[in-house]
């Protein structure tokens, strides 16, 4: 039986895809493993410099530097649920009383009517049997997405343990990796592992940033319509926008539940829409130009393809992914061109 030989160049590039294609196809039958894993990559990806100050600073052993670093943010983020999470709870519990409690089924027929005698090729009647549909479907993926949560918080308390052992073997397994590099590749390798490292902090600063700016824009822009609980939306604009292109959604789509609820006709529906387009554009074009300009240089229609391919294979998980990775597999490519041609380097 022939075989390719691995040092063959296209041999190792099928490989990795290959590689990576089975890794993607083993992970989409354990998603939410898989975003506990994401989030602990993240986490210690977020919090490496902090320790590694501690060493060089204080003269701190990692083990201990790690520890304090695990205290001091975890208990800054328990005094933070602690004191807030109970008054966002509440909010969110006063707002879906609130939805319980509307006419949906009334209001809806009064706007289909409405819609009939201002356009008379309108149906009533099967439109109003189509929007109920999808409330109907709505509030199933609700209720379904509430039962799958406890399942998910459960993945998720392994994030501490798994983003403790990265922070202290992770160093130690990119030692023993960069070891094996040989000579004629060592300068190029650390040259594209540390472009991936400046963008990847660049792009996750950007996206906190970005998050926080779509979410104070949403509150603003909620209080001046004098939307009940604007705060609380905006909040959940502002976390759900750290999946991209999300959050205006997210926000407006509570936003109008709400305003429903409040004054009990669709009056501030299109103000609120207006709104959710105007905060849009001002993330397209002025946010995220300022927050990722020296990250991420892809074009929108590239990003949302990106996360419709990592939702459609590891849902919310590949959503966060899609992005960071698809900046590494960028990043390797130009810096291994440019390297392969000004290092002179041969296969």
């Amino acid at each position: 039986m022939h075989r390719i030989p691995v040092s063959n160049p296209l041999a190792k590039v099928v490989l990795l895809v290959a590689i990576i294609a089975v890794g993607f196809w083993i992970a989409s039958f354990f998603p939410d493993l898989v975003l506990a894993l994401i989030i602990s990559a993240l986490g210690a990806f977020i919090l490496s410099p902090f320790v590694s100050a501690l060493e060089s600073r204080l003269g701190m052993k990692r083990i201990p530097a790690i520890i304090l670093t695990f205290f001091t943010v975890g208990g800054s983020l328990v005094y933070l649920f602690a004191t807030a999470g109970p008054v966002l709870l509440d909010r969110l519990l006063a707002i879906h009383e609130q939805m319980k409690q509307f006419p949906f089924e009334t209001k809806l027929v009064e706007l289909t009517k409405s819609l009939e005698l201002s356009l008379p090729f309108i149906h009533a009647e099967s439109l109003a049997r189509a929007v109920h549909g999808m409330i109907g479907q709505a509030t199933d993926a609700a209720g379904d997405s509430i039962q799958n949560a406890f399942g998910t918080l459960v993945t998720l308390a392994i994030v501490p343990f798994v983003t403790y052992f990265i922070l202290a073997d992770g160093h130690r397994a990119f030692e023993n990796v960069i070891e094996r590099v040989p000579n004629r590749y060592f300068e190029m390798t650390l040259n594209v592992i540390q472009k991936i490292r400046s963008q990847l902090v660049g792009y996750l600063k950007g996206w906190i940033l970005d998050s926080m700016i779509v979410g104070i824009l949403s509150i603003t822009g909620l209080a001046i319509l004098g939307v009940d609980y604007a705060v609380v939306i905006g909040v959940m604009a502002g976390i759900a926008n750290l999946v991209p292109y999300l959050g205006p959604i997210v926000g407006a789509s509570l936003a109008i539940l709400v305003s429903l609820t409040q004054v009990g006709t669709f009056e501030m529906v299109g103000p609120i829409v207006i709104m959710t387009v105007i905060i849009r554009l001002i993330d397209d074009f002025v946010v995220q130009p300022l927050c990722f300009a020296r990250s991420v240089d892809m074009h929108p229609l590239t990003v949302i393809l990106l996360l419709l391919i990592g939702h459609e294979i590891l849902g919310v998980g590949g959503m966060l992914l899609a992005i960071p990775l698809a900046t590494i597999i960028k990043v390797s490519a130009v810096e291994t061109h440019w390297g392969l041609k000004n290092y002179r380097i041969t296969a």
